[in-house]
């Protein structure tokens, strides 16, 4: 299991529109999620993904903090 695994599946699913598709279409099963996705050839945890957005995040320049107003 890696965070360069869970990085290469965030950038395809940035990508590749027919991959984002078929999970999005499976959302409601984890479990098939899961399976799909390994299927593909990656292997991650979630605290491996949550690493992996954080470096994707930097990569692209995008804070996602930014955008959120407290208080309003």
């Amino acid at each position: 299991m890696s965070v360069e695994s869970a990085v290469a599946y965030i950038k395809r699913m940035r990508e590749d529109q027919e991959f984002r598709r078929v999970l999005n279409e499976n959302s409601e099963d984890e479990a098939a999620n899961w399976a799909f996705v390994k299927e593909n050839g990656y292997d991650f945890t979630m605290a491996d993904f949550k690493a992996a957005q954080d470096e994707v995040y930097k990569e692209y320049g995008v804070d996602p903090m930014q955008d959120i107003q407290i208080g309003s």
